[in-house]
Order: structure tokens, then sequence, then C-alpha cells
């Protein structure tokens, strides 16, 4: 497999009544050397209360590496997790972006994550996360240093949350 970028670094972003946000420019050139498709795989993070982003490359590089933890469960006698296929590619939707990267956060997974008026966007290696300022903030288990990177931009932006 080719090298792949890795998404990093973060940005507090305007999202538009139609749920329309542009993806930081850092991330979004990320998307765009991984993939040949301009859209990105948007679905719930599996743990923290926001959503977890990718490019569409990376989704074949997920599969594969699902589908070669089921077969070291098979060589050892154990049963798979037969949903984690599921949840990977069946709890997800596509969105294609523009060339300044403007997408439509898919509704249900913006009325899930609670975004409203402002984005959180934050880098995490092979995905990145898009966070709701507001529930990162109020997330006590939250990683300290992001709540407080969400929590400087707001102020340097002059959002009132």
């Amino acid at each position: 497999m080719a090298e792949r970028e890795i998404f990093q670094g973060f940005a507090l972003q305007a999202v538009d009544p139609k749920g329309r946000v542009a993806i930081p420019a850092d991330l979004r050139v990320a998307a765009e050397r991984n993939s040949e498709e301009r859209q990105v795989v948007v679905g719930l993070h599996p743990v923290d209360g926001c959503l977890s982003a990718h490019d569409v490359a990376w989704s074949k590089e997920k599969y594969e590496r699902i589908d070669r933890r089921e077969q070291q469960a098979a060589d050892r006698g154990e049963d798979a997790d037969g949903r984690a296929k599921r949840r990977a590619f069946g709890q997800v939707e596509k969105a294609p972006f523009d060339d300044s990267g403007r997408f439509v956060i898919p509704p249900f997974f913006k009325m899930k994550a609670g975004i409203q008026k402002w984005a959180f966007f934050n880098g995490a290696g092979e995905t990145f996360d898009i966070w709701a300022p507001e529930v990162l903030l109020k997330d006590e288990s939250a990683d300290p240093g992001l709540r407080e990177i969400c929590e400087y931009l707001c102020q340097a932006k002059g959002v009132k949350l």
C-alpha cells in the first residue's frame, strides 16, 4: 500500500444552516492525497461523543484489517466480532466535498453529535474527529488538552456557546 498522509491538526469551523462546513485545509489535503474520490466517510466515533471521518481509501484498509482480525480469531478457534464490519461500513455515510473542502454533514450524524453552528475538527491519524464544541467542552472524560484547544479557539473567534 502506498504511504498515506495522516490527519493532523485542529480547527474551529462555522456550520451553515444547511449543515455545510469546510474541512480544514490540512485535513482536506490529506484526504485528497489519500484517495482519488473527493468524499469523506462519516460515522459516530466508537467511544467519544463526536463524529469520526476519513477518506474513502481508508475504508479499504480498514476492511482488510477487520478481515485479518476475523481470520486470526478463526485460526485460534475463537468467534470473531460479527458486528465489526456492520459498524464500520453500514453505520456510515459518504459525503462529497468541493474544491474548498465544503461538505454537508450527514443530518443523522449531525444530530447525534449535537453539531449546530460550529464544528471543532481534530486530526487523529488515520481519521479525524468532528465535535460539537459544546459537547466537547462539557465532556469531562475528553482529553483535557483537546478541550483546552477548543476553548481557546472559541475565545479567539469570539464564539459564545
